[in-house]
């Protein structure tokens, strides 16, 4: 008797209420999916941005500590002590010539030399305004002379790995550093000529190093965000020869770069804004600690020199 009623009542189907009920049911499981769904995405994403963030920041620090730590030339002799020559023929900017292979300062960074992102005449996708460069000067590689050079424009290299025409080439003796151009090799014999004499005599197997300049900085990268604004990521521009030099983005959504100098006195570290160009020698200022944020959140990294 039952199962005849159940079956009657399958063969008129689902009346009213069971319907109203069937779909609630079904609504709530929906939004119970929806609710998961969305809270999952939403973990997801932040997770995601999140460890975007944390990597960026390894990056940067990780970029910072070599960059500041890797500087100078490998010269027998050292490089801070002597006196520094432009015989590149270029009419450098004194920043070029000095003892110290780190320098620091606020942009814009003025300069006949170097890219005009830097500069005051820049006009579009240019460096962050209030914010700090990090200068360094290094070897892009080394080798040493083959024989005496007695004020010649004619070199005579253990090996031409890494030269090329117009390159600069530093010259270093226990006195002087003469920064030279190269204007033309000579692959068979080793032998280059430079665009000037230098005005030190150098022997058999004093230093020649190819010259690099290098300047770490925040700049537009000429996109913007949902708001319209710009977007600036921490970019490297690398100079080796008479060019005007190339710039490369490094770690994109990062801004803000502010530089700080340590000074000690009684044992008290005291932490100084940078406001002028700074030559940053470790026997003055002990250490250098650098603010960034990604984001909009801030970090710090300090780097004892």
């Amino acid at each position: 008797m039952y199962a005849r009623k159940n079956l009657a009542r399958l063969r008129k189907g689902l009346t009213l209420v069971e319907l109203l009920v069937s779909t609630i049911i079904a609504m709530i499981v929906f939004s119970m999916v929806i609710t998961i769904y969305y809270t999952a995405k939403t973990k997801y994403n932040s997770f995601k941005d999140k460890l975007s963030i944390e990597v960026k920041e390894l990056t940067i620090k990780k970029t910072l500590y070599d960059f500041i730590k890797n500087t100078g030339f490998a010269c027998k002799f050292g490089y801070s002590s002597q006196t520094y020559y432009d015989k590149t023929g270029d009419s450098l900017d004194s920043f070029f010539l000095g003892n110290s292979g780190l320098r620091v300062g606020p942009l814009p960074l003025d300069s006949n030399n170097i890219k005009s992102s830097l500069g005051s005449s820049c006009t579009s996708n240019c460096y962050q305004s209030g914010t700090n460069y990090i200068m360094v000067k290094k070897e892009d590689s080394h080798t040493k002379l083959k024989d005496t050079n007695i004020l010649s424009t004619i070199l005579k290299l253990d090996s031409l790995d890494n030269v090329s025409v117009g390159v600069y080439m530093a010259l270093c003796n226990k006195s002087d550093i003469n920064l030279t151009k190269v204007s033309s090799i000579t692959s068979n014999t080793n032998t280059v000529e430079l665009a000037s004499a230098p005005n030190s005599i150098y022997y058999a197997g004093d230093y020649a190093g190819i010259y690099r300049l290098e300047i770490l900085y925040i700049k537009a990268t000429g996109d913007q965000d949902a708001n319209g604004n710009n977007i600036y990521s921490l970019y490297v521009y690398i100079k080796t020869n008479n060019s005007s030099g190339n710039t490369y983005e490094l770690v994109r959504g990062v801004k803000d770069l502010q530089v700080e100098y340590a000074t000690i006195s009684n044992g008290d570290i005291t932490w100084n804004s940078v406001s002028t160009d700074m030559d940053i020698k470790r026997a003055d200022y002990p250490a250098l600690k650098i603010s960034f944020t990604i984001d909009g959140e801030a970090f710090s990294k300090v780097v004892v020199l």
